[in-house]
């Protein structure tokens, strides 16, 4: 075996940069690790010079604050989010308690919500409102944190579902507090399909038990539909199903009261039309119902199928 040998490389440019002794030990094959180095050398240097180019964009508070500001916001505007939200960051410690700078919190919050990290936006959000309630745009952040958490939420009903009441929470907060905000309407109709996925989940569950024979586990869930959510789709079918499973439970007497409830204010549905038969079937089985009612809360007619949507 050849012994190794030591050659004198001069490379001056890259060792005068990097601040490297200009001995390097080869093996017997110099010719072919000199490029190999010379390629990493060059690389250490081309991070090192775009690190430092991007550190040089984030120097804040030399300037005029309308300008800085601007920086940052164009960072969001490219979608460059993290680097914004450093920005906003260093911008807001350079301006604490002014105007700017607490716009630079809620645009922090923004920055967090359009790179979907909804959490974390919630949480900027949620700390602006604590910290200034008396925002004229208020308004604004509450709508935000509400659809923060509802954007959490994954859609389909029968996966994790924890974050929905906080999302009905400041919707709802937006939606009566600020009658006249620009995000009203928003606010309104994002409550509405918070609420709706609720409903549709309780729903799920009822149908679950209803599916399985577990008729008592099903009624408190359909009784909810009714009372709780009169403005979904779901109150017709929910009483359809209460009909039948008090009707299973020989519960002629509530049978009939759902029947009566789904004549009154859904009297061209479907779902009225099967019940009657089912509620003439249990009358003819069991009697005309004399038994003690196991529905604790009777519901309430509430006037027809045109007052869904109401709040």
């Amino acid at each position: 075996m050849q012994k190794s040998i030591v050659k004198y490389v001069s490379w001056r440019p890259f060792f005068k940069l990097l601040a490297l002794p200009r001995t390097i030990a080869y093996d017997s094959q110099p010719m072919k690790n000199r490029p190999i180095i010379a390629i990493i050398l060059l690389l250490v240097l081309l991070s090192t010079h775009f690190a430092a180019c991007g550190k040089d964009e984030l120097k804040i508070g030399r300037d005029n604050p309308q300008l800085e500001i601007q920086k940052c916001m164009r960072l969001s505007e490219k979608k460059k989010f993290e680097e914004a939200i450093e920005c906003l960051e260093i911008f807001k410690s350079r301006f604490p308690q002014t105007t700017l700078g607490t716009q630079a919190e809620l645009s922090i919050a923004d920055a967090y919500f359009n790179k979907k990290e909804y959490l974390l936006a919630a949480d900027a959000y949620l700390i602006y409102v604590k910290m200034h309630p008396t925002s004229p745009q208020s308004d604004y952040a509450y709508y935000r944190l509400g659809l923060s958490y509802l954007k959490q939420t994954p859609e389909a009903i029968d996966r994790d579902q924890q974050y929905i009441n906080k999302a009905i929470h400041y919707l709802r907060l937006t939606a009566t507090a600020f009658p006249s905000s620009p995000y009203h309407e928003s606010a309104v109709e994002s409550l509405k399909d918070a609420r709706s996925r609720v409903a549709r989940r309780v729903f799920y569950i009822g149908r679950f038990y209803y599916r399985t024979g577990e008729y008592k586990a099903a009624i408190p869930r359909f009784l909810s539909i009714v009372n709780d959510y009169p403005e979904t789709d779901l109150v017709p079918p929910a009483l359809y199903k209460l009909v039948v499973a008090t009707g299973k439970l020989q519960k002629v007497n509530d049978a009939k009261l759902f029947f009566s409830k789904l004549t009154l204010d859904y009297p061209d549905s479907k779902w009225t039309k099967k019940a009657e038969g089912k509620v003439r079937k249990y009358v003819k089985k069991y009697g005309s119902g004399d038994g003690e009612s196991m529905i604790s809360e009777t519901p309430q007619p509430t006037g027809g199928a045109n007052d869904a949507g109401r709040e």
